[in-house]
């Protein structure tokens, strides 16, 4: 068996509701056993523990199962968690292990995962092995905007109607999943908790405590902001300006600067857009993508980006290369910067950070948006199944048990135990994960980019070169986005 990493998780709300009733059903025993003649209460029955769609006595004959997944690219190498998970005391690994090895005990199957390529290696490699007809990978799992635009080009198995995968049930993301497709009767790619690293590319915003203390008093106030729905990226916007200081009296704002925020132009501004309910698209009667870019409330979103990009004070503008976004992070652990935009995975890097931190959800556009929107980073990874997949029952089977279980102990232990216990610092900032995480979404337009001309990121340009016009870059991109989305759209229909 080859090592390897996928995963999922048990909602702790189930948990505490199965603990309320239990509670509530023994007090209820109690008093009945004390009042004879009171009367009989019955109370409601408790909620049945979820269940794979994998038959238990189900028994895969010892049939090998490859995945291939690539390996870390030297940009992004600290976004992904290792296939190769070995028993190495550390708990998420080791959980990781467990799971893989009970899969294949319950399904008597062997699992073999391979990591021999490079994310940028992985269209050419993926659409190669295909179209030769070479079977040697069962599935692929790849990063999204690497491997997802080749479902376009008739090379991933169409999974609709696919056998033993339970699309309804909470360990697989059927809202992402359809809108990653176009129409009713197509699904090729696959999101669900059987990897661990659609929990850790969800977008939040980090804050210095000890700096919001300094200046407001109670540092953990603005939880409170949050949970009373009030956190607002005009709110952001007058914190950063509070708290910006000229330190070089240089009279420009720099790193040298006591910052509000350092923001790059790149999966910080995806963010933000995708935070405050900016949308590319609509869909017609027939789940048929539409561009719909110069709707009132995204060309205000793109205003918004604008005003906190350059109209801000103590907003610092980085460049968008990966060491750049490093210094923003380096800026914020020295206690100098009082946001920092990221993902879950972004606490990593401040385990060694002195200052005390808070994660929040990245802010509404107003008051009136209903809800805080969590945007998911295009690096996350989705599977699918080559459309010449000689074992699509076993492989089905495998990826179902896979992201049930790892949805009942892999995500629990990064969630539960790792993110919350180890990196967020406070029992608010627990709840703020829970925000964070119940509401994210995505939009075709981004993960399909190129098929719509780039036009579900094309506020990170917006930003970088310092336009607020959002009717002039559509007007220079709309004919080319208009035919690749049909070409995208084409190809899934036909």
């Amino acid at each position: 068996m080859k090592r390897r990493i996928i995963s999922a998780a048990l909602s702790c709300a189930t948990l505490l509701s199965l603990t309320a009733a239990a509670l509530v059903s023994c007090g209820e025993q109690e008093q009945n056993d004390a009042t004879t003649d009171a009367p009989e209460i019955t109370s409601e029955p408790l909620p049945e523990e979820p269940r794979s769609g994998v038959p238990e006595d189900l028994d895969l004959g010892g049939i090998g199962i490859n995945i291939w997944s690539p390996s870390n690219s030297a940009v992004v190498s600290e976004t992904y968690v290792s296939f190769n998970a070995e028993e190495t005391g550390e708990i998420l690994d080791d959980t990781i292990f467990k799971v893989n090895r009970d899969v294949e005990e319950a399904l008597n199957v062997d699992l073999n995962f391979y990591t021999d390529l490079y994310v940028s290696e992985a269209p050419n490699k993926i659409r190669s092995q295909i179209l030769s007809g070479d079977c040697e990978y069962d599935a692929y799992h790849f990063i999204q905007y690497a491997g997802a635009p080749l479902s376009a080009e008739e090379l991933y198995y169409n999974l609709k109607d696919a056998p033993y995968i339970s699309f309804d049930a909470p360990w697989w993301d059927m809202k992402y999943m359809q809108e990653m497709t176009v129409g009713s009767d197509r699904l090729y790619c696959l999101v669900g908790d059987y990897a661990v690293d659609r929990t850790r590319t969800l977008n939040c915003v980090f804050y210095n405590k000890n700096l919001y203390g300094e200046y407001y008093g109670d540092p953990d106030a603005l939880y409170d902001v949050v949970l009373e729905g009030g956190w607002t990226s005009e709110l952001m916007r007058k914190i950063c300006a509070d708290v910006y200081t000229d330190l070089n009296n240089d009279g420009m704002v720099d790193r040298d600067d006591r910052l509000g925020m350092s923001l790059n132009t790149l999966s910080n501004v995806d963010g933000l857009f995708y935070g405050m309910g900016g949308r590319v698209t609509s869909r017609d009667k027939d789940d048929i993508p539409c561009l719909d870019m110069l709707g009132e409330h995204t060309a205000d979103v793109c205003e918004r980006l604008y005003q906190i990009a350059w109209e801000t004070e103590g907003v610092y503008i980085s460049g968008s290369s990966f060491d750049e976004e490093m210094l923003n992070r380096k800026k914020f652990s020295e206690n100098s910067s009082m946001f920092l935009m990221g993902f879950f995975y972004t606490a990593e890097s401040l385990r060694d950070m002195n200052a005390d931190y808070g994660i929040i959800p990245v802010p509404k556009f107003d008051d009136s948006q209903s809800d805080y929107i969590t945007g998911l980073h295009n690096i996350m990874r989705d599977i699918a199944l080559p459309v010449n997949c000689q074992k699509v029952d076993e492989v089905c089977a495998v990826l179902e048990e896979l992201a049930f279980r790892g949805y009942r102990e892999v995500i629990p232990t990064y969630y539960e135990v790792v993110l919350k216990k180890k990196y967020a610092r406070d029992d608010a900032s627990a709840q703020m994960l829970d925000i964070i995480r119940n509401n994210c979404t995505t939009e075709i337009a981004y993960v399909y980019s190129d098929y719509f001309n780039r036009m579900g990121i094309i506020f990170r340009d917006m930003v970088g070169k310092r336009s607020s016009s959002i009717a002039s870059y559509y007007a220079a991109n709309e004919p080319a986005a208009r035919e690749k989305m049909q070409t995208l759209i084409d190809q899934f229909l036909n």
